[in-house]
């Protein structure tokens, strides 16, 4: 009679793998590890023979940055021990908020850790927003409790006293960062959505220029990551393109790539 076959929570894989439950997540939903789903609430089961034959795999650190894949041709990260070195200021532009969830989530799950922290900037919908993360098996509530990540409306951010400014938003970011690098934060996430710009509120015009002066600031914190969250649909052609410009890197659907540099002639 064949022996049966051991599964385990998602607490007991982490316990043997020495792991956290965030990166388990992590490499089941991008398939680096297989898992099963079990009753009304969907969880995650894992075979034990899957984790030994998994413990037993070598990690190429060159083609994964932090959970996800890397294009072959995208060197510019320096990459050591899966961890990048120079800074990642992202833009993720999105058609629908099923899109902008796949296109955040895989930078959001990999930092809602307790070496790592969150702030995000929300417009649309909150519950949207905590009901994704549910769906990941994470508890919201306990994430903000425990200051994992920490949750702001763009009108009390960016659009505060009703307009857009520069400096002001520069010294918001510019605080958060102080305050966790003083804390002993390892890694920050900043995010945003950007669907306020196209508002055509007083100090919309500065977003390009905005967004020079967050990169430039960014240049001395490399353990802090931002992602800024453009619904594509609402801009136009050159926003986008200046976009693409300014940040280091962009997110597909299926890789994160460069951003680029315009040629310039004489």
């Amino acid at each position: 009679m064949p022996a049966q076959k051991k599964f385990l929570t998602i607490t007991e894989a982490a316990d043997y793998l020495k792991v956290s439950k965030t990166s388990l997540r992590r490499w089941t939903n991008n398939g680096r590890l297989a898992c099963y789903r079990v009753g009304h609430r969907n969880e995650r089961r894992f075979l034990l023979d899957d984790l030994v034959a998994f413990m037993g795999e070598s990690i190429d650190t060159g083609d994964y940055q932090d959970g996800y894949r890397m294009s072959a041709s995208d060197n510019s990260p320096s990459v050591r021990q899966g961890r990048h070195e120079t800074r990642l200021h992202i833009c993720t532009f999105f058609k629908s908020p099923k899109e902008q969830w796949s296109l955040l989530r895989m930078h959001l799950l990999d930092h809602l850790n307790s070496e790592a922290k969150t702030v995000y900037i929300y417009q649309r919908d909150k519950q949207q927003l905590l009901t994704w993360l549910r769906n990941e098996d994470l508890d919201p509530e306990d994430l903000i409790n425990r200051g994992v990540l920490e949750l702001y409306t763009y009108a009390d951010t960016y659009l505060k006293d009703g307009y857009f400014s520069t400096d002001r938003m520069l010294t918001f970011w510019q605080n958060i960062i102080t305050r966790h690098k003083a804390s002993g934060t390892k890694r920050l996430l900043l995010t945003g959505e950007m669907g306020w710009a196209s508002s055509g509120v007083m100090g919309c015009e500065q977003l390009v220029p905005y967004e020079a002066a967050l990169d430039a600031m960014l240049e001395t914190t490399p353990w802090v990551s931002v992602i800024c969250q453009y619904p594509v649909y609402q801009f136009s052609g050159s926003t986008v393109f200046d976009n693409l410009c300014i940040h280091t890197h962009v997110q597909l659907s299926d890789r994160l790539k460069t951003g680029f540099t315009p040629a310039i002639t004489a």
